[in-house]
């Protein structure tokens, strides 16, 4: 069993010893660091983004930066959700809001 699959049954695990959770991380750094360099006006981008990171995310919900989590995937949020700015969300099991 890999280190990710052992994550997702939500069981002890190493993150660092399995080369896909580690690039995941990254893809999802690299995605939290576009999503805080935006200008809090372009709310378009923001959006575009969000969804490209996060597994699952209504149009009326509304994260301000910075905002930061583990893997993205596994966070679902719905409708009128709002997290303030410096949110950080440990996502190594399934986050829902």
């Amino acid at each position: 069993m890999t280190e990710k699959e052992k994550m997702l049954k939500e069981m002890l695990y190493n993150a660092n010893n399995d080369e896909d959770l580690s690039k995941e991380r990254a893809v999802a750094k690299d995605l939290c660091f576009k999503f805080n360099q935006l200008m809090p006006s372009d709310v378009e981008n923001q959006k575009k983004l969000l969804k490209e990171l996060l597994g699952q995310i209504d149009d009326t919900a509304s994260i301000l930066a910075s905002f930061w989590c583990d893997y993205g995937y596994n966070i679902k949020v719905g409708k009128n959700f709002f997290a303030n700015h410096n949110t950080v969300i440990i996502d190594c099991a399934p986050v829902t809001f």
